[in-house]
Order: C-alpha cells, then sequence, then structure tokens
C-alpha cells in the first residue's frame, strides 16, 4: 500500500491500487459527480474496466477518491473520472491521484497522458500543458449523445 499522507492535513488517507472490491464504493463516489455533470457517466463494465488502471484514496477503510488511467496506446493515455469526495477536497488528494495515474502510464511507457478538466491551472501545476501551447487546443465533434448510447445500452441490458 502507498500510503501518502501530507503532514498539514487534518487526517490521513492512503492511495492504492483499486480492485474489483471496489465497484461500488467508486459508483457510489462517482454519482453526485456525474449528476453534476463534472464526470461523464459511465456503465458499471465501463466503470469495472477503469479499475484495472485506477487508483483509489481511502480514509479509516472508506473510498473517498478516484482516478483512472485509459490506456489508448504507446503514444496517448487519458485521465479519467477523476473525484474526490466534497468533504476531503484541498487537501491534495486529487493531485496524488493523477500522479498515480501518470506514473502508471510512464512504467507502461506512454509518450502522453491527457486530461480533460475545467481547471487548468490544478492540470498545469501536475506538470500538464498543451501539447502545441498558445497554437491549438483539443476540440471534439459529438456524434451521438451519451445519454442516447446509454439509453440504448440499458434497453440492450448492458
Amino acid at each position: 500500500m502507498n500510503t501518502s499522507d501530507k503532514p498539514n492535513s487534518p487526517f490521513k488517507y492512503s492511495i492504492r491500487s483499486a480492485t474489483e472490491r471496489d465497484i461500488e464504493s467508486v459508483i457510489e463516489l462517482l454519482r453526485p459527480f456525474v449528476q453534476a455533470r463534472k464526470v461523464l457517466r459511465r456503465t458499471r463494465a465501463e466503470t469495472l474496466a477503469l479499475l484495472v488502471t485506477g487508483f483509489v484514496a481511502e480514509s479509516d477503510e472508506h473510498v473517498i477518491g478516484f482516478a483512472s488511467v485509459e490506456i489508448y496506446s504507446k503514444k496517448l493515455s487519458e485521465i479519467q473520472c477523476l473525484a474526490v469526495d466534497s468533504r476531503f477536497q484541498g487537501n491534495g488528494i486529487g493531485s496524488e491521484l493523477v500522479r498515480h495515474c501518470v506514473e502508471l502510464a510512464r512504467q507502461r511507457g506512454v509518450m502522453e497522458v491527457m486530461a480533460i478538466s475545467s481547471s487548468e491551472k490544478f492540470l498545469q501545476d501536475l506538470g500538464f500543458d498543451y501539447s502545441l501551447p498558445d497554437q491549438k487546443r483539443a476540440l471534439f465533434c459529438q456524434l451521438r449523445s451519451r445519454e442516447e448510447v446509454y439509453r440504448e445500452l440499458e434497453e440492450a441490458g448492458e
């Protein structure tokens, strides 16, 4: 177990690799973030897949944070589902989760880790920047709504 206790933190927490046993706790942790549209909705199967390369933060044996790194290829991976229980935010837990994800990508030989966030400063403080600063930004073309896709999955029983 990797302990990430902060000297100025009012509580102790640890970061460890996620396991399948964490599925219910992670889904529960993510629920308010999904409802607030801060994290994308995931099926149970998608969440299980993210646990393989994910990390949980725990305090008193309760999951208080989660993040995963989805590895697409040797060139690119992406930070997914970064969430920290609102009662524990501001204590460096999110930063530690991102660092663990980045280190896993580094160990797997990935060239770049991408992260999408509403807080550029948070990511820049962790070493993220635009691939071509002041020149290009990532843009997306949404072909189908996520709600449409999830409705179809639910109808298919997935």
